[in-house]
């Protein structure tokens, strides 16, 4: 890619300058396409985003544990947002779920962390089990999940297929 410059000197020199005008053409349409296309992209994930799921309760799993046969903490989250371990009452989300706001949980979330930072048996294995209703919200678990963390427990287990034990205590 060079170029005479043809001076009357008699010497000739030689020029090496690209032309960047094809590129920048390039990356112009280049940048009208991801324009278009990414609004589409984002409609088309929010239409996508949930996911329906049901997932299969089994009866006779091998690895079926009784909930009264095992020593460490269960936390349990009844349909009242009622905070237990084991049956003795720890927090009542209740009165918060009809608040407004993008964190109405907040102050039941902080006592659920005081009172785990200051349970001695819980700070000592750092180990617990959280139980939750099939019918709260997600959001209610999932903070309670954070806030157990944020207190010092650092091992946190989630207790599978509740609706099965509370459909058999229920025909029993």
């Amino acid at each position: 890619m060079g170029a005479s410059t043809g001076s009357s000197g008699g010497t000739n020199t030689t020029l090496c300058r690209i032309n960047v005008t094809p590129f920048v053409d390039v990356m112009l349409v280049l940048l009208v396409i991801f324009m278009i296309t990414t609004p589409m992209m984002h409609e088309a994930m929010q239409e996508h985003s949930e996911v329906d799921m049901d997932l299969p309760v089994v009866d006779d799993a091998p690895t079926r544990i009784s909930l009264e046969d095992v020593d460490h903490i269960i936390m349990s989250i009844d349909e009242n947002l009622q905070f237990f371990i084991g049956t003795e009452p720890l927090v009542d989300c209740g009165p918060y779920r009809d608040e407004e706001g993008p964190n109405p949980f907040q102050p039941c979330f902080d006592e659920l962390q005081a009172k785990v930072e200051n349970n001695r048996r819980l700070q000592e294995e750092g180990r617990l089990y959280l139980l939750g209703h099939t019918e709260i919200p997600y959001g209610v678990v999932v903070g309670a999940m954070n806030r157990l963390r944020l207190a010092g427990v650092e091992n946190v287990g989630m207790v599978t297929n509740p609706e099965l034990r509370d459909d058999r205590s229920g025909q029993e």
